[in-house]
This record gives structure tokens, sequence and C-alpha cells, in this order.
């Protein structure tokens, strides 16, 4: 049987309502498109939905048409959530895992419930719902949630995005040794996070700016919360954040005061067709200042990039991301420094990432790029692992099986 996509798009509601998962042109390569009125019983038809977020799209779901709702309450077509370029919590586990209110959380509160309802209400069985992401974090949840009753029949498939970005970037870029300018390179130049805001500072402390192509954007106080009671996200806030250092009372105008530093003055699109090569020719480790999120793993291409040009890397984002890329075959640098920093928490994982910057630091640039050659087999091992990633084929036969 073949596969087919309805081509049919959702738009934005509002300009301040991005909807659209970024991903869609990776699946345009991929699959042909039929309108829905010539669609045929005989081929495996889904309607891909390219959403960014899964809550606030019932305005946005209404556009689609109602005889594509009728293909899919007789099983024609069905439906194909894609949301690849962010990680979302979809089960809310944290109620469960915390309940700080002492009470059973309701799952029909969930993201996930919420956004199966908009099927299921047109009589669409949940069973026929699949939902395409970028990591394994659902798998535990849904245990989880199965164990203690609850029903989850929609499939889910894992596709990740930026992986696939940056595969054409470690097809292109041969691992050969190298002569480098500085120790490190830490780009927080984008999107302000607490956990970014913290390296920095633990940097700027150890008097390591120098040694590293650094960037960072002016400080500003941020509010990373769930805002939600059934959890204690006391450290949510920059402020108390940033308190969790001894020096920060004393030291935080001055440290604030050098705020914002520029690498190149470019904001890099990492999803454009963007050359970074000279970053990591020129720079040793490359610290992977990756997004935040409450439940479980996100690896992005925050990660992927100096896998694709080869350069060894240290891991500023969630608990576990180390051993998250270790069982997808990946080598870590446990031979040359310590890892435990990866079961840490934030704080005590940005003292421990400096730790490791300050001693490399420590070292001649001609020490470094011995070192470097040293890594070498692992550099190249996880550029060829990266490469010969099935993903695509696996998601033809996953699709496939229907």
């Amino acid at each position: 049987m073949t596969i087919k996509f309805i081509d049919h798009e959702i738009k934005d509601i509002t300009e301040s309502q991005l909807l659209g998962d970024r991903s869609k042109h990776l699946f345009v390569d991929q699959f042909n498109y039929v309108d829905y009125k010539t669609v045929l019983k005989k081929n495996i038809n889904y309607l891909p939905l390219h959403l960014r977020q899964p809550f606030g799209c019932e305005d946005a779901l209404d556009q689609i048409p109602n005889d594509i709702f009728l293909l899919m309450q007789q099983g024609i077509v069905r439906p194909l959530i894609i949301m690849l370029t962010e990680q979302w919590d979809l089960f809310d586990t944290y109620k469960w895992h915390e309940n700080r209110l002492g009470l059973k959380p309701d799952f029909a509160d969930v993201p996930y419930s919420k956004m199966v309802l908009n099927f299921t209400k047109r009589s669409i069985p949940e069973e026929n719902i699949t939902w395409v992401v970028p990591m394994d974090n659902h798998l535990k949840q849904i245990q989880y949630l199965r164990e203690r009753g609850y029903s989850i029949k929609a499939r889910f498939l894992q596709y990740d995005y930026f992986l696939e970005l940056l595969r054409p970037k470690a097809i292109k870029n041969k691992i050969t040794e190298r002569q480098f300018k500085k120790h490190f390179a830490c780009l927080c130049g984008g999107t302000p996070r607490n956990h970014r805001f913290g390296l920095i500072y633990k940097l700027w402390l150890e008097n390591l700016i120098d040694k590293g192509a650094i960037s960072c954007g002016a400080y500003k106080e941020l509010k990373e919360s769930k805002e939600s009671n059934w959890m204690n996200d006391e450290f949510a806030h920059t402020s108390n954040f940033m308190n969790q250092f001894d020096t920060w009372p004393e030291k935080q105008n001055t440290f604030k005061s050098i705020l914002p530093l520029e690498y190149d003055n470019l904001y890099n699109q990492h999803w454009d067709d963007i050359d970074e090569s000279n970053i990591f020719q020129d720079n040793f480790i490359w610290i992977a200042n990756e997004r935040q999120i409450h439940n479980g793993v996100y690896v992005t291409e925050k990660t992927w990039k100096a896998i694709a040009y080869g350069s060894p890397l240290l891991i500023n984002g969630q608990t576990g991301s180390l051993d998250y890329l270790r069982k997808q075959g990946y080598k870590t640098f446990n031979d040359f420094w310590d890892e435990s920093y990866d079961n840490l928490g934030d704080y005590d994982r940005i003292n421990a990432i400096g730790e490791i910057v300050k001693n490399i630091s420590s070292k001649g640039l001609n020490e470094i790029n011995s070192l470097y050659k040293e890594m070498m087999p692992i550099l190249k091992h996880n550029q060829q692992t990266l490469i010969n990633n099935m993903q695509n084929n696996n998601l033809i036969k996953e699709l496939s099986n229907v």
C-alpha cells in the first residue's frame, strides 16, 4: 500500500498565535500530497497537522473541511499530528509525581486529552490518531499512566527534526586535525534562559570569558514556570535561580553591566543553510546550552551541530542528556573529563561544567590540539552515526503499519 498525505494547510489564526511547525518541508520531500477529493481507499492516507503546540488549536482545527472529517470518521484518512520543533509535556505526569495538592489529577485536563477530544467529539477513534514527536519522553510517561489505569490509545512515533537538519552538515564536513584559537565556545545570544545566565555567570566568576567564544543577551528577569500549583518551581524566577550562587548578591550588578556579550553580532538562524564550521574549527569544546523542559530530555540542533561538525561537547541542559545520546549509539567523553554532571540538577550541573571548562582552559593550545587528535575516533564515530541514522526509513515503515 502507498502512503499519501492529504494536501491541506492550517493557517495561523493571528500573528501572535503561530501554530505552524517548521518541519513541514522535510515531509514534502518524502511523501506524495493529494487532494482529499481524489483520495483512494486502497492507499494509506494521513492528514498531516503540522502544529507548533498541543493547546489552543481548536479554532485552527475548525479550518479542516467537513468532508475530511467524514473521511477520518470512516478510517479512510487518519490524523497525523506532527510536533517536532518543540518538545511538549503532553501528559503532565509531574502532577502525579509531585502531587503537592494531595488530590488526584484530572487526566481529561492534560494537553494530550484536550487534543484528542478535538477528534473523538467528531467520532474519530482515538486509536486512529498518530503523533510524531522529537524525543522518547512519552514512553515512560505513557507506561507510568497505564500502570495507574489510564488509557492512551493514540500511536506515537519519534522523528528528530533537528538531527535531520544537521545531517547534510555532517556529510559535508570531514573531521581532520585542527589548530584551535580558543578553548571553548558558549553561545547564548538567542532566547534568554536562567540556566544560560547561570553558566555565563560561572564562566565569568572563573575569569574564563577571554578563553572562549561567548555570547549572551542582556540580563532579564524571567519566570520559567508552568504556572501550576501541582509543582514547586521556586527557581523559575531568575533572581531565585541566580541566588543559588553565594557570590550573586554582591557581584550581580557588575555581572549585569558586562552584558550583552557578542560573538559575531549575528543571530544564528540554525534552521537556515548557514555554514558554522569556522566556530568549530576555532574553538575546542562546544557547550550546548539546550532548551529546558519540565519532563524529560530535549536534544536540539544545539547538540547535533557539535556532532555534525566534529566537536567534543558539554551539555548544559536536562538531566540525562548524555545518557540519551549514548542510548542512541553515540559516544561521549568520560575518558577525558568527569561526565557525572549529567546526573545533577541545574545549579550543580552548571558548577560542574564550569570546573571542566576551567581545567581545559588551563592547558596550552598545543596541548588542546593534541587532545583533539586523541578524540578523533570518537568524533568520527559520532558523525558517522548521525549520517547513518535510519529515521526516515523507520518513519515510512511505521506509517505503513496501520
